[in-house]
Formats: C-alpha cells, structure tokens, sequence
C-alpha cells in the first residue's frame, strides 16, 4: 500500500508541472480574449469618421435691426468658438463647406455683413472700424464665450480679413487667435485707387440682364472647375442680390489704414495664402504683424473654400489646438 501511495504521489507530483503549463497557457488565452473583447470595440469606435456637424442660423437682435448668422455645431463641443468673417458682397454661406470641415469638437459661426445675406441693412456705419464694432455686437449679443471659453477664434478671407484684423484689435480681450486668407492689402495706393474706382460706384438696380454679366461671370462662367454648378450658382444669387449693398462694403475697405492697423495686432495670427490675384498682397501684410504664422499655398488660387476645405481645415485646426 506504501508502494502504491508513493507512486501514485511520484505520479502526482510529475504530472504538476504539466498542469501548471496547461493552467498558465488556459490564462494567457482567456487574458487574450479578455483584451480583445474590451479594447476591439473601442478602437473600431476610435476610426469610426466623425458624426458630421448641425447645421443652423439664427438672427441677433441689435439696436438698430438684426444680423444673421450660419452656425456649424458639432455633438460634443470642447473647444471655443471660431468666428467668420465673409468676402463682400456674399453672405457667411460662402464658409459653408469649411465650416463642415472645421466643426469637429468647437462651433463655427459665419457672420452676415449689415445688407447682406440676410442681415438687416444698415446706416450706421461707413468704415471697417464701424463695421468691426458691429460684429462686436453681435458677438456679445450671441453669447458665443462661456465660463470655460471667455475669448474666441476669429477668421476672415479677402474683405473679412481686414474685418477679423480690426475685431482683434479693438477687442484683444475677446479674440485670442486669428486667421487670415488671402488679404486685400493694397500698399501701392495708385493700384488702391484703381480697385476702389472700380468697385465703390453706387450702382441703381439693373434693368437689363447685362448688368448682370460681370456677376455671372465671376461666380459660374470663370469658376474653378471643381466647384459644383449648384454651389456656383448660389454664389451668383448672393452677388446679385448684394447689387447695392457692396459698394459701401468696398469703399470701407479700400479706405482702411490696413498697415497702421495690422501692427496693432497683439495676438498669434495665421495667414494663409493661395496663389491667386492676392498672393503679393498677403504676403506683404503678413509681415506686418507682429506674431505672425504665413502659410504658402501655392497649389490653390480661388475657390479655395469649395476646391479645399478639407486641406485648408486641416491647417487651421492643427494651429488652433496647439
């Protein structure tokens, strides 16, 4: 019996090391499937594309009428907001397809000038300070700040980026950042003239359909090629129902000290600057600021916002998070 006893402890005692190997490799697996089952999900949920933002608008009251406005409002916001400043004579619509792009964890409001889009008109103002202090206004109206955000992220292309430029100076409290694209900084003050000769006349309401022609022209007959003739032509409507209200908008702008000015703005600015009719004139202005990030971009010329959003968001928002 002793005999038996001990050799079924010999027995025993050999076959331990193979249960324990078995045991361990039993673990290693169920550790593995473990893993597997609780990381797998969150990692496709990490590639999974972002939910696209909501689209909106909204009118805020001012003392004299309203200002309209496109919101872009992603489903989780953490960052502050970032305000656009549009290209006389369009609408803050012309954002639209940047502003998808842009709407990933901040919302993004787009501005209709005072007679444009569809903001009420205005008397009230004649220069680009006056037409700064409206989208002040506005700003503050909108409560576009929060406890956790108190400033926002300002941008602006062509008219809108002498607009963003003078929101920041005069409210460097309210704008931490600001972005601009392709800036109509006219030095030379001969070629100044010349532009504004051409574009400040008022004009009375066309009777003929030719009247019509140079906006035709510019929106949909000389667009980019990749830009959609449905986009094309909601940029033509705005043109052509901005028919009076440009004017002033053009002779603010050509009346602005842009280069007294431009060195009075005390926060980090981007500029980004495509290689179309105001590559010079970008780049010139962009030296005149202080902190300054100039970003060439010579492969686009215009329509960048419909050609490139995509490009031109990654950019933007990779200076903004820094």
């Amino acid at each position: 019996m002793s005999y038996l006893t001990r050799c079924k402890t010999q027995r025993m005692a050999q076959s331990l090391p193979k249960t324990h190997t078995h045991l361990t490799l039993l673990l290693t697996i169920l550790g593995t499937v473990m893993v597997a089952v609780i990381f797998t999900p969150l990692s496709a949920a990490d590639n999974e594309p972002t939910a696209p933002p909501h689209f909106s608008k909204a009118y805020i009251d001012l003392d004299w009428g309203q200002i309209h406005s496109h919101q872009a409002t992603p489903s989780l916001m953490t960052q502050r907001t970032l305000v656009c400043f549009p290209p006389n004579p369009f609408s803050g619509n012309y954002y639209r397809h940047l502003m998808a792009s842009l709407a990933i964890d901040r919302r993004v409001v787009a501005l209709d000038y005072p007679g444009l889009g569809q903001s009420d008109p205005s008397a009230t103002w004649r220069t680009v300070g006056d037409l700064a202090e409206i989208m002040i206004d506005a700003i503050e109206s909108a409560r576009l700040t929060d406890e956790q955000h108190q400033s926002i992220d300002v941008c602006g292309y062509h008219t809108g980026a002498m607009v963003a430029a003078e929101v920041a100076i005069r409210r460097p409290d309210l704008v931490r950042s600001v972005i601009l694209i392709g800036v109509p900084y006219f030095a030379d003050q001969a070629e100044n003239d010349a532009e504004l000769q051409d574009v400040m006349q008022d004009r009375p309401l066309p009777t003929e359909l030719a009247a019509l022609e140079s906006s035709w022209r510019f929106t949909i007959a000389d667009r980019h090629p990749d830009v959609v003739p449905e986009r094309a032509y909601d940029n033509f409507l705005e043109s052509a129902a901005a028919w009076r209200a440009r004017a002033p908008v053009y002779r603010a702008l050509h009346g602005y000290a842009a280069a007294d000015r431009a060195v009075l703005i005390t926060q980090p600015a981007l500029v980004l600057n495509p290689h179309g009719g105001l590559k010079t004139h970008t780049r010139a202005y962009a030296q005149l600021i202080q902190d300054v990030s100039l970003v060439e971009l010579p492969h686009l010329s215009y329509g960048v916002f419909d050609v490139a959003p995509e490009q031109i968001a990654d950019i933007m928002l990779e200076y903004l998070d820094r």
